[in-house]
């Protein structure tokens, strides 16, 4: 078998195992065979396997029948986990920017970072009580939801002006127990991991179209023990949830209603849809004969709850209906039950539907094998042959183990977000800008740039856009946040400002007179940030030259002689630049 042709997927669900070989075919999916079968007893709720070992004999058993069928040898397995494991937090960080600078990747960059930060430390709040933590969970990935200039919604902030940019992310993670409790079924059947991704994105692989991908669909995998939900919009999954409710409900109804065991109460469920009339016999040994309307109308109440709870968890993850629901999965073919969910949603009847393989042309063979049941497998085989699935690492960051699930392979950087660290941790802040108006222009004088931070892996200095391995071991050095502008009245003065003149020879600069705020300032002072400042060259009279030259006219004898470019000038006469001075007694030597 080659590994990149064909593949042996797996569904592991709460009440069923399917198994089934796929050989890819240029664009067309060929299903060779399939097994399927049912636990002995509940040894799985909602999608967490509570009995390895008897999970592991349904596995082992799906497998040997299929390499007998096959005469193969199976080795490598791809599995999904379930969506309703799946934990979500939303986040928001804020930045600020200057209003006349334009945002940058960098910043988006950053400000991306500092939301999966918190996201990651939302969790980590979230499970302290119970003394987990985020390193219990795999983050799966985060999708940007809405961006926001100066609190206005843009599909795009690069290039934009303005004081404040922010943006709101979902983050998902995954149980590390689900993911570890898979690997150990698989390694009891002697069995490797081919691939692993999530059943909500298997299945809309296949189900939603690339043509579709741009509407707001909300997929619906209807199961025993609950109902998973993804909604998709924008060319991407960007929310997921899960109704605790789901086949089982129903069939425990019938229990309730009829006196049935549990086993009787799922077949009469399933007579439910293919009989008019189904006949049982209760616990007390009477055998009943009933139509499939009286048995309907007994069991309605708790099948309009099913589809009101999953329309609300829908309008709560997409904020409204959706354009379009599809249900999946065998729960979904329930009488009634995609009627009830649009009449909930205020949709027309003909925008939920059941999906199954039917209609989707780039899937052959085993048509037998159809339905909504036959859609996550066959997209977890499809998954994996389109080489789309998670891989799993486990890496070290100052000792601290962190775990990733990653379709690419993930990065130093990558790991730094996944442990926590923030966009401050790892890229630095640079210093504040400042800005100022000089003599009626604007100026701005940037921060210091910030010193990023250092990691070394596995003995080696790296960047951040290194990828990692399985098992790297990383030391990190936290980034220097960079030094806030600084600007003093005398970075600003230029020769144009200053007077220069001579007197008696001797050469003489005078400053300008510079004021902050309309207050007097020294050339040394700081400029503070928003200030006005003005920078004017001296208005000087003769008179105003002496101190320069250290001597009052008063404690002089003789007559005094005061001349300005060689003309005689007076102590009220007007001094230019590059005026040339000369001053002295009859009885004093130029």
């Amino acid at each position: 078998m080659k590994g990149e042709q064909q593949v042996f997927a797996l569904d592991i669900g709460t009440r069923t195992i399917a198994g089934l070989m796929v050989q890819k075919q240029e664009k067309i999916y060929k299903v060779i065979d399939y097994e399927i079968l049912e636990h002995e007893s509940r040894v799985m709720y909602d999608g967490q396997i509570h009995d390895i070992e008897e999970v592991a004999k349904s596995v082992r058993t799906v497998k040997e029948r299929l390499e007998k069928k096959l005469h193969i040898k199976l080795e490598r397995a791809a599995v999904a986990a379930a969506g309703r494991a799946l934990y979500t937090v939303k986040s928001e960080a804020e930045k600020m920017t200057s209003p006349f600078v334009e945002v940058t990747e960098a910043d988006i960059r950053d400000l991306e970072a500092d939301a999966l930060s918190r996201a990651i430390k939302t969790l980590h709040e979230h499970n302290k009580e119970s003394g987990s933590g985020s390193t219990n969970y795999y983050c799966v990935g985060f999708s940007p939801i809405k961006w926001y200039l100066e609190d206005e919604a843009l599909d795009n902030l690069i290039g934009q002006k303005g004081s404040r940019i922010s943006v709101e992310i979902v983050a998902t993670f995954l149980p590390r127990t689900v993911v570890e409790s898979l690997m150990t079924v698989l390694s009891r059947c002697d069995l490797g991991l081919e691939s692993l991704t999530l059943e909500p994105i298997a299945a809309g692989d296949i189900v939603v179209h690339p043509s579709m991908r741009k509407l707001n669909i909300a997929l619906v995998d209807i199961g025993a023990g609950t109902s998973d939900i993804a909604i998709s919009r924008d060319g991407s999954i960007f929310a997921y949830g899960m109704v605790p409710m789901a086949g089982d409900e129903i069939t425990e109804k019938i229990c309730e209603e009829f006196l049935l065991s549990f086993d009787e109460a799922e077949r009469v469920k399933r007579d439910l849809l293919v009989h008019e009339k189904v006949s049982f016999t209760d616990i007390l040994g009477n055998q009943v004969e009933l139509s499939t309307d009286e048995v309907l109308l007994a069991i309605d109440s708790v099948i309009r709850e099913l589809s009101a709870k999953i329309a609300r968890k829908i309008v709560e993850l997409n904020g409204k209906a959706p354009a379009a629901v599809m249900l999946i999965g065998g729960g979904s073919i329930l009488p009634n039950l995609s009627d009830y969910i649009a009449g909930n949603l205020e949709l027309p009847k003909e925008r939920v539907g059941v999906k199954g393989r039917e209609g989707l042309k780039n899937i052959h063979g085993c048509e037998e094998f159809s339905g909504p049941f036959s859609v996550t497998p066959i997209g977890i085989a499809v998954n994996s042959l389109k080489g789309a699935h998670l891989s799993s690492y486990k890496v070290y960051i100052d000792e601290k183990p962190i775990n990733i699930l990653a379709q690419d392979n993930p990065t130093v950087l990558d790991a730094l977000l996944y442990s926590g660290k923030s966009s401050a941790e790892i890229f630095g802040r640079p210093g504040l800008a400042k800005t100022f108006h000089l003599n009626g222009k604007l100026v701005i004088v940037k921060g210091q740039m910030p010193q990023a931070a250092t990691v070394v892996m596995d003995g080696r200095r790296v960047d951040l856009n290194t990828p990692v391995q399985d098992g790297a071991v990383i030391k990190f050095n936290p980034a220097q946040d960079g030094k806030m502008a600084s600007a003093k009245i005398k970075d600003y003065v230029t020769d144009s400002d200053k007077v220069f003149i001579k007197i008696n020879g001797r050469e003489f600069t005078v400053d300008p007179i510079a004021k902050i705020s309309g207050q007097l300032a020294s050339l040394e002072d700081e400029i503070p940030d928003d200030a006005f400042v003005t920078i004017e060259p001296r208005d000087m009279i003769l008179s105003d030259i002496f101190n320069l030259i250290s001597f009052k006219p008063e404690s002089m004898t003789g007559k005094l002689t005061m001349k300005i470019n060689g003309q005689d000038a007076s102590f009220t006469s007007a001094v230019n630049n590059n005026d040339e001075i000369d001053i002295y007694w009859e009885n004093m030597h130029k």
